[in-house]
This record gives C-alpha cells, sequence and structure tokens, in this order.
C-alpha cells in the first residue's frame, strides 16, 4: 500500500489530486469544449462546488501547459495582461536551455523575449514614478494569443467576475481574438471561471460571444460525490469512518468539497492520522465533534463576515429586510424551504411584511455582494442556507428571545447564545441531532 499525507488527501485550500472524484454529469461537455479548436470557455457556479478542482483536474489530463490568472477587485486589464506573459517566461526561457522543448519556434521565441526587454526597461522607469504598470504597445492581444498558443496552453481566468466592467469588457474581446487564431494555434483558448453570473456577464460584454462560448454550470456535489471524496480518502489512508459520521459529514458539506476535506483533515488529526496507517484505523463521533470545534474556530472570522454581509442595512426604512428574511428561513429546516414557506414563518412574527420585499432580499442574498448567503434549488424550489454553519451562526445571533438549548434541540428552530465558537458548535451538534433523529423515523 502507499503512503500518502493526510494533507495530500484532505485539500480543503488547494484543488484535490488523489482524492479527486470525477463528476460525470459535466465530464463530457467540460471534455468537448477544451478539446474543440477555437471554442473559449466560461464556467461557472457557486463558491465552493469545485470548479477549480475539476478544470484543474482535467487541465493536466488534457493540456500540456496552462496558465492560471487570479483575478481580485481593482486589477486592470493592463495588469492581467502582464500577468499572462509573466507565466509565459518559465517556457520560453526554457526553450533556450533545451533548444526545442517546447517547440516554440525561433522567430516568436525572439519577439517575445524583445518585448519582455520592453517591458524590464518600462518597469525600472516607472518604479520611479508611479506603480501602475506600462506595457509597450507591441504586446497585443493577437500577440500574447501567439505566445500563448505557441507554448501550447491555455489561459485560466479564476474569479472573472471581480473584474470591473470596463476591464472585463476587453477581456471578452480577447476570447474573440484567441477564436480567430485558433486555426494556427489549436490548443488556444481562454477558460474563464467564475459565479454564478458569470457567463451572463461575457456575453453583457460582448452580444457576439452569445454563441461562441461553451457555458459550463458546475453544480454543488451531490451527496454520493461528498461520500465518494470520503470513500475514497478511507482507501488512501487505511481509515474507516464510522457510518453516521459520514452521513453527518455529507449533511453538513451540503455540496461544498471544500467543507467535506476540511472536516475530514479535522478527524484524521483528532485520531492523530497524519499518513496512511500500517494498520486500519477508525474514526468516529468523538473525533467529528472535534473537528467541528476546529474548523468553527479556524473559521470564525470568515464565518461572522460571511453573516455582517448578509445582515449588512444600507438604509434605514420600516423594515430590517435582511434580518427579517434570514430568521424567517432561519426557523425552517435545513434543507429550507419555498418563498411561500419562509413568509409564512415571516408573517407569524411579522404581520404586515410585504412579500414584494422578500422577493428582492432572497435574490440578493444570493450575490457574492451578500456572501452568497443563501442558496436557490430550482429542481425542488427551495432556498436554503448555502453552508449549515451559515445557519448555526444565524440562530446563534438572531433569536436572542429563547433561552433553552434542549428547545433548540427539540424544535430546531433558535437558539439563545452569544457567537462563541463552543456555542456554535452545540448548535451544529443540535442540528445533526434533530436530522438523524429523522432519519431513524424514515427507517
Amino acid at each position: 500500500m502507499d503512503t500518502h499525507s493526510v494533507i495530500d488527501v484532505f485539500t480543503p485550500a488547494k484543488p484535490a489530486r488523489i482524492s479527486f472524484v470525477e463528476r460525470e454529469a459535466i465530464n463530457t461537455k467540460l471534455v468537448n469544449a477544451l478539446q474543440t479548436p477555437g471554442k473559449q470557455m466560461v464556467i461557472y457556479g457557486h463558491s465552493g462546488s469545485g470548479k477549480t478542482t475539476l478544470l484543474e483536474n482535467k487541465l493536466c489530463q488534457l493540456y500540456e501547459n496552462h496558465l492560471t490568472t487570479r483575478c481580485m477587485s481593482g486589477m486592470t486589464f493592463e495588469q492581467i495582461l502582464r500577468d499572462a506573459f509573466d507565466q509565459l517566461g518559465q517556457y520560453y526561457d526554457a526553450t533556450v536551455k533545451t533548444k526545442d522543448s517546447y517547440s516554440i519556434s525561433g522567430e516568436i521565441a525572439g519577439d517575445y523575449f524583445g518585448i519582455r526587454a520592453k517591458l524590464g526597461a518600462a518597469s525600472d522607469v516607472t518604479s520611479m514614478v508611479e506603480k501602475r504598470p506600462v506595457l509597450p504597445p507591441e504586446l497585443t492581444p493577437q500577440r500574447l494569443g501567439r505566445y500563448i498558443g505557441a507554448a501550447k496552453c491555455c489561459w485560466v481566468l479564476e474569479d472573472f467576475h471581480k473584474v470591473s466592467q470596463d476591464h472585463g469588457k476587453k477581456l471578452s474581446q480577447i476570447m474573440k481574438v484567441f477564436m480567430d487564431l485558433a486555426n494556427e494555434w489549436p490548443t488556444l483558448k481562454v477558460v474563464a471561471i467564475g459565479a454564478v453570473d458569470t457567463a451572463r456577464l461575457v456575453v453583457q460584454y460582448d452580444a457576439e460571444m452569445s454563441n461562441r462560448i461553451s457555458e459550463i454550470e458546475v453544480p454543488l456535489m451531490s451527496s454520493f460525490e461528498i461520500r465518494e471524496i470520503l470513500a475514497k480518502s478511507e482507501d488512501l489512508l487505511n481509515i474507516s469512518i464510522d457510518s453516521v459520521v459520514k452521513r453527518e459529514i455529507t449533511l453538513l458539506s451540503n455540496g461544498l468539497a471544500s467543507v467535506c476535506h476540511s472536516l475530514g483533515l479535522g478527524l484524521c488529526r483528532a485520531k492523530g492520522v497524519l499518513e496512511t496507517a500500517n494498520n486500519k484505523v477508525g474514526i468516529g463521533e468523538e473525533e467529528l465533534q472535534k473537528a467541528i470545534r476546529d474548523y468553527i474556530e479556524d473559521s470564525s472570522d470568515s464565518l461572522k463576515g460571511v453573516l455582517d454581509k448578509a445582515l449588512y442595512r444600507k438604509r434605514h426604512g420600516q423594515f430590517d429586510n435582511f434580518r427579517i428574511v434570514i430568521e424567517g428561513l432561519a426557523k425552517l429546516p435545513q434543507e429550507g424551504g419555498t418563498k411561500g414557506d419562509i413568509y409564512d414563518a415571516i408573517r407569524s412574527y411579522h404581520h404586515k411584511y410585504p412579500q414584494s420585499n422578500l422577493v428582492h432580499c432572497l435574490k440578493e442574498l444570493q450575490s457574492e455582494d451578500r456572501g452568497e448567503f443563501v442558496r436557490y434549488d430550482q429542481n425542488s424550489g427551495r432556498y436554503s442556507f448555502s453552508n449549515p454553519f451559515y445557519r448555526a451562526y444565524a440562530l446563534a445571533y438572531l433569536n436572542k428571545d429563547r433561552t433553552s438549548t434542549k428547545k433548540l434541540i427539540k424544535t430546531d428552530t433558535s437558539y439563545n447564545i452569544t457567537l462563541k465558537a463552543e456555542n456554535i458548535a452545540k448548535i451544529i451538534d443540535a442540528m445533526l441531532s434533530v436530522q438523524n433523529r429523522r432519519e431513524e423515523d424514515a427507517n
């Protein structure tokens, strides 16, 4: 049996490799788009759905090389071009050392090095004057496309939705340029990765792109796929996770691979498993409770930050809308409810609350500006908290009129508690107890 480090098996902060789970529902569409010359791509979905992990693994299978630019708010078109140009250096420098390592022609390589020399000189000047990068006029999108194509790369733009509208339009136009270069460089393409509305943004920026890109939605992982991560990890580390614990991790992950990996890593550390065990190691409820507490403590600031985003009140009107809607949703079970269910819950304590306010808030709570706090399932018509831990924080923060922990365990509706990690863990434990009882009753 091969020995694997636990941090290579459970990878909450980087794309999974050895524990990668194939996403059969979208594999064919993704592979077809990657293998179609000139086809530009937009991959979109909820944060944590596994977009980057899926793409990275497919690119490793199908491409010799790829560049990845991680877009950030405030980045300019010029900075993004410069990032790709700089990353190409590793491939062009290799041609000098090995002569034919990447089969880049001498003419193109010479052209690349010429522009790099100009960029170096420009950087020396601008560093004394201002921070903004200056690109020589020779570095056009067409030229960049030739350099990327000659290196047999594709160009991945992560978090495309964070780029401002003006610069996003220019990046959309680069996709058209790359399409036109596909006859000469068949592997050349841009793959934009972003939030749920990214495909719509690309088309808005340039209407001609509507029929010229492949739009691929990466859904949240199914319960079966989450369990597959755990099953693969059991084999790789020679561990046995209790079936109830696996069910509870699946519930807490709520389709988010990153949460599953975080809790899995916490399980192993709680048990002292740091690499593949010589003898089978059993992992149970005690380790899960420790993993949950560690996850909450490690993520406390970010979880509170998302709650702050969701509750933020832009102006003071008659209703504190987002607080009211979140409280109404929190009164429902973890799987959430329809718009009507939420409205009924709200009307139980806000008789005059207008339904139009609910519609607006539910839509906004799904946006990145509100931390994607709420998720909508088109198949069931239900709204729910994107992450069960969000619900725990909402219960702790909003329902201050309740005083009994037992009340929560019984009804799974509210909890009077401060935002301390150990207390949030109690809420999670109560939620799991309710879910386990439901499953036992169903069986």
